[in-house]
């Protein structure tokens, strides 16, 4: 897939789903759902077409939305529509990272969603630009989170 999307479709896909505002705007990242391990020995280079799915993920100061990204084409996908996750939804939110990226996992009942949104997206100069913003909110939903599950 190439990662060539311009910030120029993400803030027209925004503005066509009624979502744009100046924080979704500057928290715009590439964030993407890996496969399992298990599926990664099983399937091998296939599990990534198989299970992995690519969104730009955005923040607000109460919710959480994934746009979604075609597979092939790497452009937003306007025949899905985002998905949107208000902070009261959520059980948990963990952050964690490594040398090359950041995990992000967010749970709500059964469903767990791990995002892993890489510290370096080449040809995507918003994604740099955004990433430190769009951390630093992920960061207060895990507070907020943390803060209303105890």
């Amino acid at each position: 897939m190439g990662l060539m999307l311009s910030e120029k479709e993400i803030i027209a896909y925004l503005d066509a789903n009624s979502l744009l505002n100046p924080m979704t705007e500057s928290t715009a990242v590439w964030a993407q759902i890996m496969p399992s391990t298990g599926s990664l020995l099983v399937f091998g280079a296939y599990a990534q077409l198989l299970k992995g799915s690519y969104f730009v993920l955005c923040m607000e100061q109460d919710k959480v939305i994934l746009l979604p990204v075609h597979k092939v084409t790497g452009k937003m996908d306007y025949k899905k529509e985002p998905l949107i996750i208000p902070f009261e939804e959520l059980d948990s939110v963990e952050v964690g990272k490594n040398m090359l990226l950041h995990k992000v996992t967010f749970t709500a009942g059964e469903q767990i969603l791990p995002l892993k949104i890489n510290k370096i997206a080449t040809g995507t100069k918003w994604h740099k630009n955004h990433l430190e913003k769009a951390l630093a909110e992920v960061e207060k939903c895990r507070a907020s989170v943390t803060q209303r599950t105890r």
